[in-house]
């Protein structure tokens, strides 16, 4: 029997550094302050962001950021970074905008958004280095501690729809329910919306028989670009029925604005109307207890067959899809869940689909419980 070798306990002290500049120059914070790890079929997901507010006039550019990743017990097991050695584009570009004039408030998406499943993550340590091209001088921000907490869903949710279905855009790091920069978000709509209420969302769209979004014209399989359409009602989506996915109360229920099949949304209309909830059109929430919304979006003018107060059960027919709110570029159902029923001002969470077939090429998987994200090709089975 060999003794396993003793080796050293990994640090990087001179590389991962938890030093803090005196000098502050900026404040930065998290956005939400709840981090949950979202359990994805093979990797832990963490969708936050970070607020970094500039406090002097300084112009400054993001240099380095770095994570370092804890067990409980406070071993080091991995890391990431980003900073500007490349060429062409280096890492740092990914985040998007990386310089900060002065007092400016700057949007950053967390970029090391995943890890493997397996890892015992308890804790992150989040470090940026700030450099002032004037003066050539350097500020650490080193200690940023970010402590993850998975979230235990009460509610069993099965799909809202039937058949094969897909989802377009999710809330995957690159989707569009993810990019939302908050500080402009709130800046624009003076202040309406208190958190990114799409943090988690998806949105589903139906397949047709032919494994198809829509009913394809004569030269329309060519295009490759599935959001260039002259009739919203090819879509198979289109009027397609959706079903509670658990049981619950009816809350929230709107059912008279139009579908925008002629004129996109506008959202510069709906700030000036103070109506920013228009975005979501034609919508219904659907309370399954003290903390767990359903918030289905994007449904037909006068198709809505519920009404608030309504009790109702796990696969009851409720409304149909249409085009109404901010659906933009193609007919889908977007699905929800927060804490609340209020999407302006409640808290979006994290959530699993139970009884899901996940279609992978020829095969069928049927899954106890699964989260659903960008690029999936699912089964709604009521």
């Amino acid at each position: 029997m060999t003794d396993k070798p003793s080796i050293a306990r990994p640090m990087l002290r001179g590389f991962l550094s938890d030093h803090n500049s005196e000098e502050e120059v900026v404040s930065i914070t998290i956005e939400p302050e709840t981090v949950y790890f979202e359990e994805a079929r093979d990797s832990l997901n963490l969708n936050f962001d970070f607020l970094i507010q500039g406090l002097t006039e300084k112009k400054l550019v993001i240099r380095f950021i770095k994570v370092a990743a804890y067990d409980a017990e406070g071993n080091l097991f991995t890391f990431r970074h980003l900073n500007h050695n490349g060429v062409g584009t280096p890492s740092i570009h990914t985040i998007g905008k990386f310089k900060i004039e002065g007092q400016e408030l700057l949007d950053v998406f967390n970029p090391f958004y995943s890890f493997p499943k397996e890892f015992p993550i308890d804790h992150l340590r989040y470090m940026f280095t700030f450099y002032e091209p004037e003066t050539k001088k350097e500020y650490y921000y080193g200690n940023i501690i970010v402590k993850p907490v998975f979230y235990k869903q009460k509610v069993r949710l099965t799909l809202p729809m039937k058949g094969l279905l897909t989802v377009l855009d999710g809330h995957d790091f690159y989707s569009h329910h993810r990019r939302f920069a908050m500080s402009i978000v709130r800046n624009v709509t003076n202040g309406s919306f208190s958190s990114n209420f799409s943090r988690y969302a998806v949105d589903f769209t139906l397949l047709g028989p032919d494994g198809n979004t829509r009913t394809l014209d004569s030269g329309d399989g060519e295009t490759n670009y599935d959001f260039h359409f002259d009739d919203v009602s090819k879509f198979h989506t289109h009027g397609a029925m959706v079903y509670a996915p658990a049981d619950g109360v009816i809350v929230e229920v709107a059912n008279q604005l139009e579908d925008l099949y002629e004129s996109p949304f506008s959202m510069d209309s709906a700030i000036e109307r103070n109506q920013v909830e228009e975005i979501a059109g034609n919508y219904i929430v659907i309370k399954h207890n003290n903390k767990e919304f359903s918030h289905l979006f994007h449904l037909m003018k006068g198709s809505v067959e519920v009404d608030i107060g309504d009790q109702i059960e796990r696969g009851q027919p409720m409304a149909r899809i249409g085009f109404s709110g901010a659906a933009t570029t193609y007919s889908h159902l977007h699905y929800q869940l927060m804490d609340g029923k209020d999407f302006l001002r409640d808290i979006p969470l994290p959530c699993k689909f139970s009884d899901v077939t996940l279609v992978l090429g020829t095969t069928q998987e049927l899954n106890e419980e699964l989260v659903i994200d960008t690029g999936d090709f699912v089964i709604g089975k009521i």
